[in-house]
């Protein structure tokens, strides 16, 4: 399994969009990226980790259009417009620092047979109480299952069928015995991503 995939990086942008829109014209921001993956040999799945850090100043505020801009250290600008839950936004000044963390988790293991469970999400949004400096943290945890329908044992793949009906075919580790025992089994994958906003007073 690929350690962060397409569906990953989609969770991790629906994010970043819940918390604030950009504007596609503005550059982005630099950032810090750490990734790690935990696996057992011979096991299928594994746990991904990426974590992005990125920090920036308020360089420019529109308290009306709730807009401000984020400038960082190598002068690359990006425009954001605050959201609803973010109700600290009068408080924000520009030469504040803004403090972001993105964390993504992604576990993927075969299900038991006969091991109940459910494609579910859960969420949250919290915010610093009325009148601090603005701040934002939000987590998502989505849960879906796929059922094992081919393995191909020459190719090194297995083709992975999901509720809808659409099929995805991934590489799977050199170190996996591909077993027949295995086909129409489910696989689950778990994406847990969080995202925090802090601010820096100047």
């Amino acid at each position: 399994m690929p350690a962060i995939n397409n569906l990953g990086f989609l969770l991790l942008s629906a994010a970043l969009l819940s918390a604030c829109s950009s504007q596609a014209e503005n550059e982005p921001l630099t950032r810090d990226v750490d990734t790690s993956q935990v696996t057992i040999e011979g096991v299928p799945g594994g746990v991904s980790t990426q974590v992005e850090k990125v920090s920036a100043v308020v360089s420019a505020i529109d308290y009306d259009k709730r807009s401000f801009t984020l400038e960082d250290a190598q002068g690359h600008q990006r425009s954001f417009t605050a959201p609803p839950e973010m109700i600290n936004f009068p408080q924000l000044k520009v030469g504040d620092k803004v403090n972001a963390t993105i964390a993504v988790e992604q576990v993927v293991f075969l299900r038991e047979p006969g091991a109940a469970g459910e494609d579910g999400a859960a969420g949250l949004v919290a915010a610093p109480p009325a009148g601090s400096k603005p701040g934002l943290l939000v987590a998502d945890t989505v849960e879906v299952t796929a059922v094992v329908k081919v393995i191909d044992t020459k190719q090194r793949t297995a083709t992975l069928e999901f509720a809808d009906g659409t099929r995805k075919t991934v590489q799977v580790r050199p170190d996996v015995q591909l077993k027949d025992e295995y086909l129409n089994r489910q696989v689950v994958i778990r994406l847990s991503s969080a995202l925090a906003i802090s601010v820096e007073p100047q």
